[in-house]
């Protein structure tokens, strides 16, 4: 049925746009001392989370698909553009463990030369279930990271703030802690005067 294929190639279009994408920005000029990463990245993260409850009310599901996983990946997407561009030396992978043996982390997003860890991040979308122990958890990871690698770094990424109070006053943010918006949830993102701490500033330490 015609129908059928059309939802197949709109599935297939997606990484095929995916890709012509990154070509785009690969080969484009984008300042990394403006917030346009940032504001590609919650741009994308809003039309997913809209399309997600789209979906859920049109099929009456009682939750949405998880959107940490896409954050991860839309996340990674810019890292590889930015480093391309600064620093080809580097490469970002995902879900790789640090270490090949039993116990070793594997962190959302890590960053290597040659074979060497340089940092590691970790992403969420929120820490609304783990606002009281998650930087206990934070800290366990980057001991295991700093055992295997010593002077590799270590940051937390988490796309709001809201329903958990963020980071509130955290000296470490900003620094090693990013949160993007601060007190709304993404489907009310408007413009760049919306980010609490651009993603930019992650890429610089890096």
């Amino acid at each position: 049925m015609d129908i059928e294929n059309d939802y197949l190639n709109t599935l297939k279009n997606l990484h095929i746009t995916l890709k012509k994408s990154f070509e785009y920005h690969l080969n484009s000029e984008i300042n990394i001392e403006t917030r346009e990463y940032s504001n590609l990245l919650l741009n994308r993260m809003k039309q997913y989370y809209r399309s997600q409850y789209d979906n859920k009310e049109f099929l009456e599901k009682r939750y949405i698909t998880n959107g940490a996983d896409f954050f991860t990946e839309q996340l990674l997407f810019y890292m590889k553009i930015y480093l391309s561009k600064t620093n080809p030396d580097l490469q970002a992978i995902s879900e790789k463990q640090i270490v090949a043996k039993r116990g070793s982390i594997r962190p959302d997003i890590s960053i290597w030369k040659d074979n060497e860890v340089i940092a590691i991040i970790e992403c969420k979308t929120q820490l609304g279930w783990n606002r009281h122990k998650w930087e206990i958890d934070f800290n366990k990871r980057e001991k295991k990271l700093n055992k295997e690698f010593k002077n590799a770094k270590a940051f937390l990424v988490v796309l709001t703030g809201q329903n958990w109070g963020g980071f509130e006053e955290n000296d470490l943010l900003g620094e090693k802690y990013f949160c993007l918006l601060k007190d709304k949830w993404i489907t009310s993102f408007e413009d760049e005067n919306d980010i609490f701490t651009p993603i930019e500033n992650l890429f610089l330490k890096i």
